[in-house]
């Protein structure tokens, strides 16, 4: 079975599966005898089809039959409905929260860095989630009204994460990354951000559940994601006084900090209110923990920086060779065959390998979603990537023949046991 014929059979179930659940009542009563048939199906699917890194997802269709068999047996006085919609809230909950700690924990882990290419597939897992949570709410509590349903300011918040999330999942392609031009992702920021700001003017005008006071202050929450979301997107300002390897693609998919955001705020004005200490206690370390993550992260990435920089500051060793200007940047006793070392160059990010008791010298930077090259590995002559396994050769930077991508690559010269890198890339045959 090819590739494209177990995606397609997925995905044509899987929205087949949701639009009879939104449509039919029958289906939505019985959610969850449909669903864990859904999950089997896939699984068996999986089962047959041939592809490298397939544990992964059948872990999380294992993962996902188990939670929700648990669910079933946990709260057995619930109706199917509800049962699927506490269960689908409390796993999407579970997942987002991975997925944004896989970045800062793949920073102190080498075996975290191994699922990072799998960030994606769970994302679109939260996806189908909330879709679910969604086509079980609006039928059931609102008689599928949206502006009923915006009319509860935790439901707004909600739906703006839905709203973001399916595009975050339908845009997850690997073609679309390459294949859609930078004007058009600055297109499809600014039609998302002059649709959410139209969602959230309708909803102020039909606001009905706080008082003036109280609104002003959601309008001002919705200001501040307005604020984010122009701030990272590809046409910003910042753009042009910021130094950035994102590029219009990564913009889009920062706006994951929006939905995580609207998320928060959905669950903390909803089901919190009415819950035990526990739950609450669970909610607010989930969030110490995502923030914590991150800032002990970007503190480690400022001391491994400021460690590279104040070894090449005592070497402090330039040359010229053919007019060519080198940087003096470690001492080769200190590489290790077969591992990759980053350094900062004419303030540029390169990786240099030793290999064969050569140095390869590449930017750090990977052409697909910006991974680090240094954290990767030479297979058959080409620099692998930790996230997604994209390679360039280790003579020209370029990818294997057939692909087009190509990264910038350095001469580097060994003199007097220390290891020199250009200043200036050299040209990709």
């Amino acid at each position: 079975m090819r590739k494209i014929n177990h995606i397609f059979i997925i995905l044509f179930l899987t929205i087949l599966f949701l639009f009879s659940v939104y449509f039919i009542k029958f289906l939505r009563e019985n959610v969850f005898f449909f669903l864990i048939s859904l999950l089997i199906i896939n699984l068996i699917i999986y089962f047959f089809v041939n592809l490298p890194n397939k544990k992964y997802d059948i872990s999380l269709i294992l993962f996902l039959l188990i939670s929700i068999i648990a669910s079933r047996l946990i709260f057995n006085n619930l109706d199917q409905s509800t049962l699927i919609l506490r269960t689908s809230s409390i796993l999407s909950f579970f997942i987002l929260h991975l997925i944004l700690l896989i970045g800062p924990w793949s920073k102190f882990s080498d075996s975290i860095i191994k699922i990072y290419h799998f960030r994606r597939h769970l994302g679109v897992t939260v996806f189908f989630l909330g879709t679910l949570h969604v086509v079980i709410i609006l039928p059931r509590y609102f008689s599928y009204s949206i502006k009923g349903a915006l009319s509860s300011i935790f439901i707004f918040y909600g739906l703006t994460s839905f709203f973001l999330l399916f595009w975050l999942a339908i845009t997850s392609w690997d073609h679309l990354q390459k294949k859609v031009k930078d004007m058009t992702w600055k297109a499809i920021h600014l039609i998302l951000l002059l649709i959410y700001i139209s969602i959230s003017y309708y909803m102020y005008t039909i606001q009905k559940t706080f008082n003036e006071s109280t609104l002003n202050y959601h309008l001002i929450v919705i200001g501040i994601f307005i604020l984010i979301w122009i701030i990272i997107a590809p046409y910003s300002f910042i753009k042009k006084i910021m130094s950035t390897n994102i590029f219009g693609w990564k913009q889009l998919h920062v706006l994951i900090w929006i939905v995580y955001s609207s998320l928060l705020l959905h669950v903390y004005f909803g089901p919190l209110s009415t819950t035990n200490n526990l739950v609450k206690t669970i909610f607010w370390v989930s969030i110490i923990t995502i923030i914590s993550s991150h800032v002990v992260g970007w503190v480690k990435r400022f001391y491994e920086d400021k460690g590279i920089n104040d070894k090449i500051n005592s070497i402090n060793k330039t040359i010229n060779i053919n007019n060519k200007d080198y940087v003096g940047v470690d001492h080769i006793n200190n590489f290790k065959e077969g591992e990759g070392k980053k350094f900062y160059v004419n303030k540029k990010q390169i990786a240099v390998f030793k290999y064969k008791n050569n140095f390869i010298a590449i930017s750090n930077i990977c052409a697909h979603q910006k991974g680090p090259l240094y954290k990767g590995k030479i297979n058959s002559g080409y620099v692998e990537c930790p996230w997604h396994q994209w390679q360039y050769n280790i003579k020209d930077g370029c990818g294997p023949p057939g692909f087009s991508d190509c990264v910038p690559y350095y001469d580097a010269k060994v003199v007097k046991d220390i290891l020199f890198i250009s200043k200036d890339h050299s040209k990709n045959k």
